[in-house]
């Protein structure tokens, strides 16, 4: 698919996002999503595509540019962007809408999967790029000071865990944080669940995206292969980035899984029992059971002579040394709950 084949008219509203901004479409297969982007975020996916294909390997597939106009987009808006709080403030699960009739059209992450459970992980201590007014460096800076952002070089800016239906009330303690999605059976954790962390806890955050339910044999079997498939993917990643010489501003690392634990039990089996002979053209049409990608380009550029950039591969780093700790961790229990049998 290109964007040149896409139906504007039949764009509807992205539901899968667990962080970024208002304004994202998709397709009606959910195979694409369409998003409000920069001029410049167009031109680092076109470079990539064109130069750098061990670095567009972790990047969704590019499609293309549409221009859709305000009506376009204004049909298919919902108000998905805010969430009211315990104390009856409005807060906003994504960022504001860009003001602009550029899109880009990407391959979406989360398609092939039943229920996607998403992890969005802003890197970078520095957020701001060059052109940014001092005004916006002065509030980003202090963002990045009061969160892990600062001292892990990532934070938590949005995540989604399958909870299963009836989905769970929410206690007490998270309703500034997490509003349920009573029809998907999702808790929708929003940008300032990961600004409460520090680089003492963050690992809790992790915990609650693998493990959104009880510690069941399944889960921990599920965790297991999650965290190690994520680990090799960053692991892979990080080796890339120290060899190219970009600046990648604001720009994030995608996570996601299938959430449904039974899901996730009959795709094994599908892709065990899926020949590479028969896939062919139907391989992209394949069930998934886990994804790693990088997102968010609008202020990432090429650096030519100033070397990796440092700034995003701390987050990538700090992630990595998570993982691996959250990996160790659950192959103990998943050993002790074997020797327990």
């Amino acid at each position: 698919m290109s964007a040149k084949t896409l139906d504007a008219s039949k764009l509807q509203s992205f539901g899968n996002a667990a962080a970024g901004h208002d304004g994202v479409l998709s397709d009606e297969s959910g195979s694409v999503v369409v998003k409000p982007c920069t001029q410049a975020e167009v031109a680092f996916y076109e470079s990539v595509a064109a130069s750098h294909p061990d670095l567009a390997a972790y990047l969704p597939t590019f499609m293309g540019q549409l221009t859709l106009s305000p009506k376009e987009t204004a049909d298919t808006a919902v108000e998905s962007g805010t969430i009211e709080t315990a104390e009856g403030k409005v807060e906003r699960l994504h960022g504001k809408k860009l003001a602009t009739e550029l899109h880009i059209v990407l391959e979406n992450i989360t398609s092939g999967f039943k229920k996607p459970n998403v992890l969005d992980l802003k890197l970078g201590a520095q957020l701001w790029d060059e052109q940014a007014k001092p005004d916006k460096r002065a509030r980003l800076d202090a963002v990045s000071a009061e969160t892990t952002s600062g001292s892990l070089g990532f934070r938590i800016a949005g995540m989604r865990a399958y909870k299963g239906t009836p989905v769970p009330d929410v206690p007490a303690h998270l309703n500034d944080f997490v509003q349920a999605d009573k029809d998907g059976g999702f808790w929708v954790f929003n940008k300032m669940y990961g600004r409460k962390f520090s680089a003492e806890d963050v690992n809790d955050g992790f915990v609650s995206y693998i493990f959104p339910g009880a510690k069941s044999q399944a889960e921990l079997d599920r965790a297991r292969e999650v965290l190690a498939f994520f680990l090799g993917e960053v692991k892979d990643i990080i080796q890339v980035l120290e060899k190219k010489e970009t600046r990648m501003y604001s720009a994030s690392i995608l996570l996601v899984y299938e959430g449904h634990v039974d899901e996730y039990a009959k795709t094994k089996q599908t892709l065990r029992s899926a020949h590479p002979e028969d896939q062919g053209e139907d391989e992209d049409n394949l069930p998934k059971l886990a994804a790693v990608k990088m997102i968010d380009f609008a202020h990432a550029t090429w650096q030519p002579g100033q070397g990796p950039d440092e700034n995003a591969l701390q987050g990538m780093r700090s992630t990595a040394k998570i993982l691996k700790e959250l990996l160790d961790q659950t192959e103990r229990e998943v050993d002790a709950a074997d020797e327990s049998r």
